[in-house]
C-alpha cells in the first residue's frame, strides 16, 4: 500500500506539468500553423515517422522523503543493465539525493507500451566514477522475492557511437511515471569536457531537461551506447552530453557488469 500511495503522489504532482505543457503546446500550433486547414495539419502528422517505443529497461529512479508520508519525486532516469539487479544511472542522480531519501526504480510487469502493474525495486550499494558521472547501483525487490522475474536487461553496447548516427533516448521527466522517448543523432565525439573534470565523450542534438540525467542512449538496432549526463548550456543549448560505455568500459568491468575478456 505504501507504494501505491507514493506512485499515486507522484501522477498528482505530475498534473500541473501535464495541464502547462497542454496549453503551451497550444499556443504553439496556433502561432505556427494558424493557416492550416486541420486536413493538411492530419497529413503532416501522419506523415511523421512513429517514436520508436520505450526501452523496458529504462526505469524512473524517485526519491520518496521519510519525512512526507508518501510525497514522491522522480529524480532520473536510469537502465537495468542485468536480470541479476544492476542499474546504470548518473552519479550526479546518487549524489545529489539528499537525507531522509529512500531511493527506488519502478519496474513495468511488460514492455512499456502495455505496463500495467509496475514493481518497487529499492536501490542498495552503488559505486560512482565521478569524473565519467557514472553510477553502477544493486537494487532489490522492496515487496515480493518473485519481483526479480519482471527485470529484463538492456543490450549493452561496447562501441563509440558514430558521429551522425540515429539514437533515441527513454527518459522519465516529471510526467508521471510514464516514459518519454526522443529522437536525434549524435553530433560529436571527444569534443566535450565539463570544467569540473566530468568527461562527456559525445554529444547529441536532442534537448534534455530535468529528469532526463541517467537517460539511456540506444542505437537504431536497440543496443544501449551509454547514458545522458548533462544539458547544453549557452552556445551547447539545444544538445545533452552524456558517456559511453566504450569509454566506462574498465569501470564497468570491474563492477561485474560486462566481462572484461570482451575488450
Amino acid at each position: 500500500m505504501r507504494w501505491r500511495r507514493s506512485i499515486f503522489a507522484v501522477f498528482l504532482g505530475s498534473l500541473p506539468c501535464i495541464l502547462s505543457s497542454g496549453s503551451l503546446s497550444g499556443s504553439l500550433s496556433g502561432s505556427l500553423y494558424g493557416s492550416a486547414s486541420g486536413s493538411a495539419l492530419a497529413q503532416a502528422a501522419a506523415a511523421r515517422p512513429a517514436p520508436p517505443p520505450a526501452l523496458r529497461a529504462a526505469v524512473p529512479l524517485l526519491c520518496t522523503e521519510k519525512s512526507g508520508a508518501a510525497y514522491t519525486t522522480i529524480r532520473g532516469s536510469g537502465v537495468i543493465a542485468d536480470s541479476g539487479g544492476t542499474l546504470l544511472t548518473a552519479a550526479h542522480v546518487i549524489l545529489q539525493a539528499h537525507l531522509g531519501c529512500t531511493l527506488s526504480v519502478m519496474v513495468p510487469e511488460e514492455e512499456w507500451t502495455h505496463a500495467g502493474r509496475l514493481r518497487a525495486f529499492l536501490l542498495g550499494a552503488c559505486h560512482l566514477d565521478q569524473p565519467l558521472d557514472l553510477a553502477v547501483c544493486r537494487i532489490h525487490p522492496a515487496e515480493s522475492g518473485r519481483d526479480w522475474g519482471y527485470l529484463r536487461g538492456a543490450r549493452i553496447g561496447l562501441r563509440p557511437a558514430a558521429s551522425g548516427e540515429p539514437v533515441w533516448v527513454t527518459a522519465f521527466a516529471g510526467w508521471g511515471l510514464l516514459p518519454l522517448t526522443r529522437t536525434g543523432h549524435i553530433t560529436g565525439l571527444d569534443l566535450y569536457r565539463r570544467q569540473d573534470g566530468c568527461l562527456c565523450d559525445f554529444a547529441t542534438d536532442i534537448t534534455a531537461i530535468e529528469g532526463m540525467s541517467g537517460s539511456p542512449v540506444i542505437s537504431s538496432d536497440g543496443e544501449v551506447l551509454g547514458i545522458l549526463t548533462q544539458a547544453g548550456k549557452g552556445k551547447f543549448r539545444g544538445l545533452s552530453f552524456g558517456v559511453s560505455f566504450a569509454e566506462a568500459r574498465s569501470f564497468l568491468a570491474t563492477e561485474g557488469v560486462i566481462a572484461s575478456g570482451r575488450f
